[in-house]
Parts: structure tokens; sequence; C-alpha cells
């Protein structure tokens, strides 16, 4: 008979066992999925689609491309008529996750200010803003900005790429005066439209609500604006959550939708008026109109739809929050993206398959037999099963587009010579597979490539520096779930290839780095006489030299070096060669302007003082 005890022994190790295995499966899912759980759970007011007069097979068409063509996409939420038709979370996303606004942050401000007047601590929109800041409006600035009111805050409209010449975020999230460095920048709206612009104003909005009530811009949003639409994100400090005004508020997506439909509803929530009818109504009056490709961010702009007026507003990282009144609906998307994400990142397909799901009333009867609504324009130009999706931060040239097509293709092959195609001669093969995808590629193993997130782009002759990362078919080795840093490119013989990592930038700006392309005899050549060229010793002895080649300072010997050939021209029966020497201890030398290799008795060797007449054995190639 089996003792308590060792019964008791065998149970532990059993749930121990068990509770390792569940720990084994949590840590797979969190660390190593390609994303998160799918949550079909509704939080607030769910229904299914087709009560909301919502065609379901047109809306999982949207729902598909969110999964395949918006890789950095974290939520999506649908409202219609106040139900909650929609909500699913991607990559690291759930219910409990909060995002920064970014731009964002603005709108809320907007509706904060609209309390603020209601509560009578504001006169208005055209209260001047030395009424708030008026030390820093009579001493420090220009007599210029004493004519700004709160009204160039509330409609402040800006690009939301950073670009050359505009003073950084982190310039006015560093600056001693903050108020005095986000004044500067508003009163320079008028001449320079900057993205700076958008930072500032929500700042300084959340400076006059904090002087105006007397406490944290984040307690008066939560008072008065969050608890009462049921949003608990700001309800206790949370040392998790930002609670500086100038990085702004970090809410989860249904919070975001709340405030979107508080404002379809132009202020009321069950029953009680959060914020004037009046004031929504002000909001959204002369609101610009603009196309997606001149949207700009911070503010509310209207767009047409997919025929209905819409309105829109974006943030800097793919946050988007769009209001259809016309069809009470609400979208909501958020974005794991870093860097702000313009127009063509596709979002603007997506709120197209969205809306084309969107019934109205008299199109019920007709929900399955209705045609699908084509596209105006489909997202990209290549329509093949293994087209990487491209997110843009900045216009990307079509050859660019054309080498990242060709690359993907290429990769698809497994073939590992087509694959090298893509690649310069002085591309580094032996980097380590997790800082980038060069090892993997020529593994013979190489998994497609999903995506293109091009952040940053400039394009000097033949040279382009990228800056992004690119999204590989996830294996269990292949980097962090298969993404690796953007690589720069250089253009050989009319086409892009592959050059090297980012860091090699400070080399890119020379304009003698690349390295040329030559015959694969001639590579192999100087490959194998770079080093006797420099003194280091070698089993191919003079070999490498002509006969009549003198070698410069006398024979010195020079350890740990690499020799670059920057141009080969042809000079009679040689080749003139042009390059330099890297990491030597006498620092970085230029190889000699009369450098030549010819070929003697049918072997390549170096040469100098080239004169035609002098050399023997020399043959023609």
């Amino acid at each position: 008979m089996i003792s308590m005890k060792k019964i008791l022994k065998i149970s532990a190790v059993y749930l121990g066992c068990v509770a390792a295995i569940a720990g084994g499966v949590y840590f797979s899912i969190a660390f190593y999925a390609q994303k998160t759980f799918y949550l079909d759970k509704k939080q607030w007011h769910p229904a299914e689609p087709e009560t909301q007069h919502i065609d379901p097979t047109r809306l999982n068409k949207a729902l598909d491309y969110v999964d395949t063509r918006l890789p950095t996409a974290r939520s999506l939420l649908l409202l219609r008529n106040g139900k909650t038709v929609v909500e699913k979370y991607y990559w690291m996303g759930g219910p409990k996750a909060t995002d920064y606004l970014h731009s964002l942050n603005l709108p809320l401000l907007q509706v904060l200010i609209g309390i603020a007047i209601d509560h009578q601590l504001i006169q208005g929109p055209e209260q001047p803003l030395s009424a708030f800041f008026q030390k820093h409006l009579t001493q420090t600035l220009s007599d210029g900005t004493a004519s700004l009111t709160l009204s160039h805050l509330l409609r402040a409209q800006a690009p939301l790429l950073w670009g050359a010449g505009n003073p950084d975020y982190w310039d006015l999230f560093y600056a001693g005066d903050r108020i005095e460095a986000s004044l500067r920048v508003i009163a320079r709206q008028q001449t320079r439209n900057q993205p700076a612009i958008n930072c500032a104003a929500a700042y300084l909005l959340s400076q006059v609500i904090e002087q105006v009530s007397g406490q944290s811009v984040f307690n008066f949003a939560y008072r008065y604006l969050f608890q009462p639409l049921g949003i608990t994100t700001y309800a206790a400090d949370d040392d998790d959550l930002p609670h500086d005004p100038m990085v702004g508020f970090q809410l989860k997506a249904l919070d975001l939708a709340k405030i979107g439909y508080l404002l379809a509803l132009e202020g009321a929530w069950d029953g009680q008026r959060i914020v004037s009818k009046e004031w929504v109504r002000w909001l959204f009056f002369k609101v610009p109109h603009a196309e997606f490709a001149d949207t700009a961010g911070g503010s509310w702009v209207k767009a047409t739809i997919r025929g209905h007026e819409s309105l829109v507003v974006r943030g800097d990282g793919g946050q988007y929050l769009v209001l259809v009144p016309a069809l009470h609906v609400v979208v909501v998307t958020t974005s794991t993206s870093l860097f702000a994400l313009p127009q063509d990142n596709g979002h603007d397909r997506l709120l197209q398959l969205i809306i084309e799901a969107v019934l109205e009333t008299s199109d019920t009867a007709g929900m399955v037999a209705k045609p699908e609504l084509k596209s105006e324009t489909e997202s990209g130009q290549y329509t093949d099963r293994f087209a990487p999706n491209y997110i843009f931060s900045t216009p990307v040239p079509q050859d660019i587009l054309d080498f990242f097509h060709q690359f993907a293709q290429d990769v698809v092959t497994k073939d590992t010579r087509r694959i090298a195609e893509n690649y310069a001669r002085a591309y580094d093969h032996s980097r380590d597979t997790f800082v980038s995808p060069s090892r993997l590629m020529f593994g013979g193993i190489a998994p497609h490539l999903e995506y293109v997130h091009i952040t940053r782009i400039r394009i000097e002759n033949n040279r382009a520096y990228l800056r992004g990362s690119l999204k590989f078919a996830y294996r269990t080795y292949a980097g962090s779930q298969g993404v690796f840093p953007l690589e720069n490119l250089i253009k050989l013989k009319g086409r892009w290839r592959w050059l090297g990592l980012p860091e090699k930038t400070a080399l890119l700006d020379r304009d003698d780095y690349f390295d040329a392309e030559l015959s694969e005899e001639q590579q192999r050549f100087v490959d194998d006489c770079s080093g006797p060229l420099v003194g280091e010793s070698s089993l191919f002895g003079n070999d490498c030299f002509a006969e009549t080649f003198q070698l410069a300072e006398g024979g010195r010997e020079l350890s740990g070096v690499h020799l670059h050939v920057t141009g080969v021209q042809r000079n009679g029966a040689a080749y003139r060669v042009q390059g330099y020497i890297e990491g030597s201890a006498l620092g970085e030398l230029r190889l000699p302007d009369d450098l030549h290799i010819v070929k003697e008795n049918g072997v390549w060797k170096w040469y100098r003082r080239f004169k035609a007449d002098r050399i023997k054995g020399i043959q023609n190639f």
C-alpha cells in the first residue's frame, strides 16, 4: 500500500511538471509566436456584424487585409450604432495594452478645453495666449506672438514626418523652458509648417488646463472625461504610464474608440452631457478637406471614403480615429510603429474595405446578392503571392520597390546563386544571423519576405541610405520573429544591391568607399594578392608582381589591412586600379596613382609605372 507521503510527493512532482509545461507554452507564445492571441471577446456593447447591417463576407476581407498586409497593426475596433462589431488585437496587443497617442493627443486636448470652457474656466477659443503665458509673451518672445489665441493651438495642422531643418521633439522635451520653446514653434507656424507644431500645441494646451484647473491635465481628464466614459486607464497613478504633459496620454484602443463615439454623439453620453454640443460643432466647423495623400497630422480633416464624408485624425505611429457620421461608424486602429507612417501605409485601403462592408439601411436586403465593390486603387503594384508588403514613412522611388520585389522573388527560389546577385561584392556575408539576414539567405533555407518597412531613405547618385526593417516568415532561429534591420543599397551596373547595415553610414558618406565590380578572375586575383601588395607574407610569394614592380615605401609591411578597389579603368593592355588600404597602423593609405594590374604569361600581376613599350609578355585582354 502506497503511503500518503509518497502520494503527495508524486502529486507534487506531477503538478510541477504540468506547471513547467504550461510555463514553457506561455513563454513560447509570448516571445516567439508570430502574433498574440486574437481575442474575439468584445468588452463593450458587443454585437454581431449582421445585427448592425454589416456584410460579414466583406468584413472578413478587411480583417484578412490586416492579417496579411498591415504587419505593424496592434488593434482594430469597429463601432456601429454604439455597438462593438469588431475588437481585434495583434502583435503583443490586447484589451489591457496601451499605446502612445502620438499626435492624437491634440484631439483629446481639444475635448478637454471644451470641458474647461463649459465649466467657465476659460472664456473661449479666441482668448489670447497672453492670458495664460503673459510672462513668456511679453518678456521673452517677440511682439508678433501677442495676437496668438487658443484657436491657433486647437486648429494646429502639421505634417507628421520629421524632415531636415525641423526642430526635433526631443529639443522641446529637454528644453529648459518648455513653454518658451513651444511658443517659439507655434509663432513660426505661419512661415514654417513643421511636425513640432503638433507636440508644441498639445503641450501648451495641457499647460492651459493645468493653470485654470489647478490640477494636472491627467487628473482633470480622468475626473471630467475618462470617468464618465468608463475609462479607468488613468484612474490611479501608475508608474508604467506617462504623467508628463510633453509625452501626453497613453490609452487603450477601446478608450480611444469611446472618445470617438462621444464626439459622434456630439458630446452626450448615457444621458449625461460631457461636453457641449456647440463645442463639438465648433471643433468640426471649417475642418479642412483633404485627400488621404495630403492629410496632415495631429488634428481633424474631412476625407471621402467610398463616397461617404468622414472625419479622420491620425497620430505619428499609425494611430487612426475615424468617424463616418452618415453610417454611424467609428473606427480605431493602433500600431506598433515608433515612426510616423504616411498615408500610403495601407490604412487607407483598410478603411475602404471596412466602409464597403458597412451597408446602409436600404442595402440590407441585398446583403448577400449585392456584387462586391471594386477598389479604385489596389495597394501596391505587384499582385503575386510572394510580393512583400510595403510600409513607407517617406516616398520611395519605383526602382527601389523593384529591387525589393526582385529580392523577394529570388528568396523564394532558395537558389543561393540567384540570391547572391542581390548583394554587392563588398557585402560581408559572415555576420551573425541575429544581426543580419545574410547568412540566413545563403543557408539554402531562406524564408520568404513578408514586409519591408522603410522609415527613412536618402538617395545620392548610386547610393541609397535606408532605415527601417525587413520581416521574413518566422523561423525558430531567424532573429527576433524574423525581423532584421534594413540595410543600405548601392547601384552597380544599373541594378540596386545590398551593401551593408546602417552603422556603415560614416563610410557611405565617402565617395570612394564602394568597391568596384570586378570580373571573377580579377576579384580572385585581388583577394589572393592584396596582402603581398602591402608586404604581408603569402604562399603566393612574388607571383603577385610583375618583374619590374617596385613596392613603395621600401616594402614596409602593413598588418591588419584590407584593400578596397573602388575603380578599374582600362589603360591599353592593362588596367589602372584605384582604391585605398584600410585599417593599417599608418592609417588609411590611398593606392598609388600608377598602380595597374596586367596579365603576364596569362597570369594577373601587380605593376607600377606602366609603360606599354617596356612591358613584355603582357596579353591584351
